[in-house]
Order: structure tokens, then sequence, then C-alpha cells
């Protein structure tokens, strides 16, 4: 058996980029110098993605902190998640599921923000928490359709978690619940898609065999 394959390359090289952002805005000032700098390196604010069309803000901003224990807490959990995803999705569905959720979680969370909570549109918005998020919403997928046992076991307390997850980031005007809820959306239908896709191309398999 090859080890190498059991090694989560790329969240590995997920994290490396989330780290080594951080710590070349520490370089250049950024996080000492506040929202303006963190623009500088990506972040989102609805006024440059709407008005000015940067709409590459909502892949960058994926991979910037204002923090380092907004940094901490994010790499923590992707740590464990991608850990236990890449190896059950295969690096490649797995990077698309993660780079996917963030860039969808950040829309949402833009078109949430001007639709629903009349947000100031200079509001600055960062972090790999969209992403994440959607590596949850993927997680789901794979417990429902997983085991029976283990999808009678888990799924309850794993959406207690979510809930009072969310229910946390809303409640909490610092943190972008809209954004944790449009990448949790995103990743459970990603994840439903490329589950229905694989069960159709296995069906297939077994006609043609």
């Amino acid at each position: 058996m090859d080890n190498r394959r059991n090694i989560p390359i790329i969240t590995i090289i997920l994290i490396a980029i989330n780290v080594i952002l951080f710590f070349c805005m520490i370089l250049d000032g950024s996080i000492d110098d506040g929202y303006d700098q963190m623009i500088k390196f990506g972040a989102i604010t609805n006024d440059l993605v709407l008005n000015n069309h940067e709409y590459y803000r909502v892949f960058t901003s994926c991979f910037l902190h204002f923090d380092l224990e907004h940094l901490a807490n994010n790499m923590v959990s992707l740590a464990i998640l991608g850990y236990t995803l890449e190896k059950l999705m295969g690096r490649t569905r797995y990077l698309i599921l993660y780079l996917l959720s963030g860039i969808i979680s950040g829309v949402f969370s833009i078109f949430f923000s001007l639709f629903f909570e009349n947000s100031d549109i200079y509001t600055v918005s960062a972090g790999a928490s969209g992403a994440i998020y959607g590596l949850l919403g993927a997680m789901l997928v794979l417990l429902i359709f997983g085991n029976k046992e283990e999808r009678k076991a888990r799924i309850p307390f794993f959406l207690v978690f979510l809930v009072i997850s969310l229910y946390n980031g809303f409640k909490d005007p610092s943190i972008g619940g809209d954004a944790h809820m449009g990448g949790l959306f995103a990743g459970f239908i990603i994840c439903l898609i490329m589950v229905l896709i694989e069960k159709n191309r296995r069906k297939a398999r077994i006609y043609e065999s």
C-alpha cells in the first residue's frame, strides 16, 4: 500500500497558502494597519466587488485572515476536516469542493448583506470559514449516504453542532454568519452532485459488465 495516498497533500498546501499570506501581511504591516491593507491583499468589500467589478476578491478573500486567532481557528478546522474528506473524496474533487464553496460563500455573503442586512458597503470581510463550512456540508452528505448505523448515530449530533455554530455566527456581528451559511449550502449541494454522479457511473459500469 502506498502511504503517500494517505497524506492530505491538498489540505497541507491550502494551510500553507493561508499561513504564508498571513505572514506576508505581517511583514507588509497589514495586520497592524487594519482594514486598508487587508483590502490591498484582496479582502472583500461590497463596494469594490459590485461597483469596481473586482470579482477576484471573492476568491482571494478565502485565504486572508485578520489576526492570529482567526487564522489558527480556521486552520485547525481545515486540518481536521481536510484530513478526512481528502481521503474520502479524492484530491481533485476535494479541491474543487473547497474552492467553489469558498467562492460561493463570498458571493452569498455579498448579496445576503445587501438584501437582508442593508449593511455598510465598505465593510471588509475575509477568511477561510466559508470554504470550511463547505467541507461541513460535504461531510453531512457523506454521512447521509454512508453506513446506516453510523448515519443514525452521528447525523443528529452533527446537525445540532451545525445549528449552534450557525447561530453563534449570526449572533456575533464580527463573524460572517451569512458566509458560513452560504458555504454550508454550497458544500452540501456540490458534494451531493458529486455523489450522485459517482452513483450513476457505478450503475453504468454494472450494466456494461
